[in-house]
């Protein structure tokens, strides 16, 4: 039993690459990144288990042969094997752009995309044998992804995130009054934009708003129609 740990500890402690260091390492990457994929798996997110540990243990083994070359090729002048790993956080730019949804003014997917940077740089951390600091962060990131989302909705008020759209007869809406008629009913405006159609000269805004779970919007939409120059209220749930 001593020796296998003393085996096993050789192993973590190696700075060469063999067969040994570099299954250990794949193998504690495909954990640290299957933890993570599966909060997103839980949530029901595009990204999940298979993805997050896909990308974990792949940029462990980008991490591997970052060494392995120098370590094989010590003559090996004409070029960089240390831009293998390094264009690995180029890459998952691609994937994180792919977790993104734009529509009607809101943004989603921001989080599994963070989710997947911070995977790809753990894979990089086991591949590069900093065990302690890649299960230190998997161990913040599923801290982040489970607690601080509990944490986000006190801070809303236990709100929920809705669509609100308010068609104008104007091109030049009173937005300040918009915001604060919005806010007197604890609607809180979390991004927005605007839209000027030229043809009939009116506007449209698109919010993405924090309402509580269980508010009645017709008072709402009275107060807003009664600031003038509007023609349609809609939220989408």
């Amino acid at each position: 039993m001593y020796d296998l740990y003393e085996e096993l500890k050789t192993i973590l402690l190696s700075t060469e690459i063999n067969l040994n260091t570099a299954f250990v390492r794949l193998f504690v990457s495909f954990i640290l990144g299957g933890m993570i994929g599966l909060e997103r798996q839980t949530r029901r997110r595009e990204a999940g288990l298979r993805t997050f540990t896909l990308i974990c243990v792949g940029s462990t083994l980008a991490m591997l042969l970052s060494i392995w070359v120098p370590q094989i090729y010590p003559d090996f002048l004409n070029g960089d094997p240390g831009r293998i790993a390094a264009q690995v956080l180029t890459g998952i730019g691609f994937l994180g752009a792919g977790a993104i949804i734009q529509s009607h003014g809101s943004v989603q997917g921001l989080t599994t995309a963070a989710c997947i940077w911070v995977v790809a740089v753990i894979g990089l951390a086991v591949g590069a044998g900093m065990f302690l600091a890649a299960a230190i962060v998997t161990l913040f990131t599923v801290t982040v992804l489970f607690s601080f989302e509990k944490l986000e909705r006190r801070m809303m008020l236990s709100g929920v995130n809705k669509i609100l759209t308010i068609t104008c007869t104007t091109s030049e809406p009173d937005l300040k009054k918009i915001r604060e008629t919005m806010e007197s009913f604890k609607v809180y405006i979390v991004s927005s934009s605007y839209e000027y159609n030229y043809e009939d000269n009116t506007a449209r805004l698109t919010y993405k708003v924090n309402v509580n779970a269980k508010s009645s919007y017709s008072k709402l939409f009275a107060s807003i129609r009664m600031l003038g120059n509007v023609s349609q209220i809609k939220i989408l749930t």
